[in-house]
């Protein structure tokens, strides 16, 4: 009955452990979020992804949005750095806190789905980093 309960114990305290491991794990990775995105609009003739970027900010953000190269752009707000079928491209070199909103133009209805990726460098680690963003 003894060895039983230490068995019982024994279980519990690895369950325990495993349990703290993620845990601790989780926290890493959220701490590591320095820009986190969302779309305010994904239909229609506009598309709006906002960025939040915390305090400290990284140096330069890489935002690339893809969607349907059957779609037809007819602007982008701040300018992109490079459109092509299917991407777009922005680079935002001394970036601050705050809010980022990309807006993009359509000549008509979005068509398909659309995604973006945003890169960049964690300024106390040096590590680079990278976030999808989905509607």
């Amino acid at each position: 009955m003894k060895k039983q309960k230490q068995i019982v114990l024994g279980k519990v305290v690895i369950f325990f452990i495993l349990f703290c491991l993620i845990a601790i794990s989780q926290n890493v990775v959220t701490a590591q979020a320095l820009v986190t995105g969302e779309y305010g609009t994904a239909s229609g003739k506009r598309i709006v992804l906002n960025l939040h970027i915390s305090n400290p900010a990284p140096t330069n953000l890489i935002v690339e949005q893809f969607l349907s190269p059957s779609n037809e752009i007819t602007g982008t707000s701040p300018g992109a750095k490079k459109i092509s079928s299917g991407k777009i491209k922005w680079l935002f070199r001394n970036t601050s806190s705050g809010t980022l909103s990309i807006s993009i133009r359509l000549k008509s209805n979005l068509k398909g789905n659309v995604r973006a990726i945003v890169r960049y460098r964690d300024p106390a680690s040096g590590k680079f980093l990278e976030q999808s963003v989905s509607p």
